[in-house]
């Protein structure tokens, strides 16, 4: 069985593990995909945004030479003719290759070659831009303007730079360089700080998904072995109290048949005095065998849920004095009772369970105390509601068995000392018993030192 289990708890840690690692890997390419569209809008919103007609007459006014404005028109419609899909920016030399004019032939070699010269002498002519700002201020608000169409609101920078660009910053994104004026080596670019923060908050609803997801699965893993590892617990304890059950109910037959074999075979019958001892020892052990026959029924209606309470005024003080009385009378070791009376002793309850309830934890504090066992029960009134405490001398309970001692059929360990039977049924059924009455049931122990038991119903009947 241990086997087993820890087979199931490795698979499931490598189940889990695998299942971060997937959504881990998933949202990763995701981030990838959204960083890769953000580049794409912002490169597309600044080639829009350069292509405005208001812009592009500014940058034809930058680049343009004096009374050469038709040439030029033609000169950048071309430029933006030529621009690919792919955002790449384009660079015109300002020399021509030698090897490619050489592959032209005759006449067409020689035109060629006096229009390229021409065009050449011509962007040679041509000045630097001398309104820089002005145009990187137009710019800059029809960009804005198409960053926003595009739901793109991270801060930013855009300038005029050469071929090479801006230097990139570290997390940041730079778009591809928009070509103002080639033959100066001037060209426009944005540079953006980190885009995390947007594409993060794109991404919420699958990063919160995701989260939901690993939380539900790894809380379904954990429940699942705590049920394991519970129902485990359930089945050593089961076992222990058939066993412990099955040594209880031997024990009284065999002395009651012990006592029986002795009248029918050694002349018992003939001594009075023998005779008495021997009934009264068949007996107690007869009352001992109902006792237990009785604590199992209670345990299976339990089972059942099916009995209910049944409320009638209930005087506290005869039937603690009578749980006290019966305890005095069959008890094999001293005795040192303590407790008081209540001025109104009236309660609604039921006076059968709630005297059983009492009875099992005094019976408790008999078991586990020394010799004399010192127990005192307090009884109050206090806020609506009955507080009956039982104390004791005994051995006490370690802490973190405190929750545990009401659960069903468990029984502090004590090794292989087993001087005290039972069977772990007393204080669960004293829970259910309490919680019926709508009360509450805790314990305050210190192991050597005793332990207290704190029962609290309310006066009158909850609904």
């Amino acid at each position: 069985m241990r086997n087993r289990i820890r087979a199931i708890l490795f698979l499931m840690c490598a189940c889990i593990l695998g299942i971060f690692i997937f959504q881990g890997y998933w949202l990763y390419q995701a981030y990838r995909v959204k960083v890769q569209d953000f580049s794409r809008d912002a490169n597309i919103s600044l080639w829009a945004a350069a292509d405005r007609p208001g812009v592009f007459a500014m940058r034809d006014s930058l680049i343009a030479p004096p009374g050469a404005r038709p040439r030029v028109m033609v000169f950048t419609s071309t430029v933006d003719r030529l621009r690919p899909d792919s955002l790449g920016h384009i660079r015109i030399s300002r020399t021509v290759n030698a090897r490619t004019m050489g592959r032209s032939s005759g006449s067409s070699q020689g035109k060629i070659r006096v229009a390229l010269d021409s065009l050449n002498s011509f962007f040679h002519r041509m000045p630097e831009p001398v309104d820089e700002p002005a145009y990187i201020r137009s710019v800059d608000s029809a960009f804005r303007a198409e960053l926003h169409k595009r739901s793109i609101y991270t801060p930013y920078q855009i300038g005029i730079t050469g071929p090479d660009g801006a230097p990139k910053e570290a997390g940041g994104l730079r778009t591809v360089p928009v070509p103002v004026n080639p033959m100066a080596d001037r060209y426009l670019q944005a540079r953006f700080s980190s885009p995390m923060p947007q594409i993060l908050k794109g991404m919420l609803g699958s990063l919160a998904g995701s989260a939901a997801l690993l939380l539900l699965t790894t809380g379904c893993f954990v429940f699942m072995l705590r049920t394991i590892l519970r129902q485990k617990r359930l089945s050593e304890v089961k076992n222990d109290f058939i066993n412990n059950m099955t040594h209880e109910l031997k024990t009284p037959i065999a002395t009651v048949s012990a006592a029986v074999e002795a009248m029918q075979h050694f002349n018992a019958l003939s001594d009075p005095h023998k005779t008495e001892t021997y009934l009264r020892i068949s007996r107690q052990e007869l009352q001992r065998l109902s006792d237990l026959v009785e604590k199992v029924l209670h345990i299976a209606a339990e089972e059942k849920e099916d009995f209910a309470l049944h409320y009638e005024p209930t005087d506290v003080n005869d039937m603690i004095a009578d749980i006290v009385a019966n305890h005095r009378l069959h008890a094999s070791k001293e005795l040192d009772f303590r407790y008081n009376l209540l001025s109104t002793p009236l309660v609604q309850a039921d006076k059968t369970h709630l005297s059983n309830a009492i009875n099992n934890l005094v019976d408790n504090a008999v078991k586990y105390s020394g010799d004399p066992a010192i127990i005192a029960i307090d009884t109050a009134r206090r806020d609506n509601r009955l507080h009956i405490t039982v104390r004791d001398n005994g051995r006490g309970i370690p802490p973190h068995y405190h929750d545990s001692i009401f659960e069903k059929f468990f029984r502090v360990p004590t090794g292989n000392l087993h001087n005290v039977k039972g069977f772990g049924l007393g204080l669960s059924y004293v829970k259910k018993v309490v919680e019926m009455h709508g009360g509450s049931v805790s314990v305050k122990s210190v192991p050597d030192k005793g332990s207290e038991f704190i029962l609290e119903i309310p006066l009158k009947p909850t609904a």
